[in-house]
């Protein structure tokens, strides 16, 4: 990628010298787009997780899976084939 900079000499006419000069507008929204898509998405997965973690543990049981201390039990469960 060239500048288009022919001769250093006068600087005061020197800007900008980076890629993309003028997007940079466009580069913010669309990193906030991207970011609120990401949260968005972030949440509805994690939602999910939890509902199938929760149906998980009414089908088994709550007392199959964690200890007394509330630790999670290591023994795989018969009934979760």
């Amino acid at each position: 990628m060239s500048t288009g900079i022919q001769d250093w000499v006068n600087f005061s006419e020197i800007t900008a010298i980076y890629p993309f000069q003028g997007f940079e507008g466009i580069l913010v929204i669309a990193a906030v787009v991207f970011w609120l898509w990401w949260h968005f998405r972030a949440i509805r997965d994690e939602d999910r997780e939890m509902k199938e973690a929760a149906e998980y543990y009414r089908r088994v049981g709550l007392e199959n899976v964690l200890h007394p201390d509330g630790k999670a039990r290591k023994k795989k469960l018969m009934s979760d084939d």
